[in-house]
């Protein structure tokens, strides 16, 4: 009897001992898929961050200067197409609220610069009771943009023929062309001047082909 009793219970300490060993080993087992699932979301994560990464720079709007430069080569290739027509103004209309101060002003704003350039519409922008003149403003702004272009596409075609100017025989055909071309280039940019001076005293606001709606693109006029 006694030896029954001993075998269930070293049977019932058995299976106790089993379910803690299994039990024990639940236990261990469980921080092991955690941090299996742990390291496992790390590794995807930088996966997750470097797509992110790649696509943010296709998203990313332009630049304003990038956004200036393209709407400057846009307006460049539309004054190029106009000038070809032999189109010099746009959308000419005469300023009833233009007085004869106001025409004589825009008219000089033009003419001067063929003596001293830049000047005249520095004076005018400067001038206190030109804020409450658009009409001179107007004519004020866009006759020193129109200089400024003369000015640096000058200095550009200057600098860039000293640099070929460096090439032997090439580099001087190309200078002595454009030392042959200079004289009516100037008397070119003299007529421009002079012939959107008249208009200006005339009490037209026009449109100068490419350059007057990149400065309306801009908001300076």
């Amino acid at each position: 009897m006694e030896n029954k009793d001993e075998r269930e219970l070293a049977e019932v300490r058995d299976e106790t001992l089993l379910e803690g060993m299994s039990q024990l080993s639940a236990l261990q087992a469980e921080p092991v898929e955690i941090a299996a699932e742990e390291t496992a979301h790390q590794e995807a994560a930088p996966v997750e961050v470097a797509i992110n990464n790649v696509n943010d720079p296709m998203s990313e709007a332009p630049s304003a200067a990038e956004r200036m430069a393209s709407n400057a080569r846009e307006q460049a290739t539309a004054a190029a197409d106009a000038l070809r027509r032999g189109e010099f103004m746009r959308d000419a209309a005469v300023d009833a609220e233009a007085d004869n101060d106001d025409r004589l002003i825009a008219l000089l704003c033009y003419v001067t610069q063929m003596v001293i350039p830049l000047v005249m519409p520095v004076l005018v922008l400067m001038s206190e009771s030109s804020k409450k003149r658009p009409f001179q403003r107007f004519h004020a702004v866009q006759s020193l943009a129109l200089v400024s272009l003369f000015v640096v596409a000058s200095l550009l075609v200057t600098i860039g023929t000293a640099i070929v100017s460096i090439i032997p025989v090439i580099g001087w055909l190309i200078g002595l062309t454009v030392l042959c071309l200079s004289p009516i280039a100037v008397l070119m940019g003299y007529f421009a001047v002079g012939y959107y001076g008249f208009q200006a005293y005339l009490g037209k606001r026009f449109g100068i082909p490419g350059l007057t709606s990149f400065l309306k693109d801009q908001g300076w006029i």
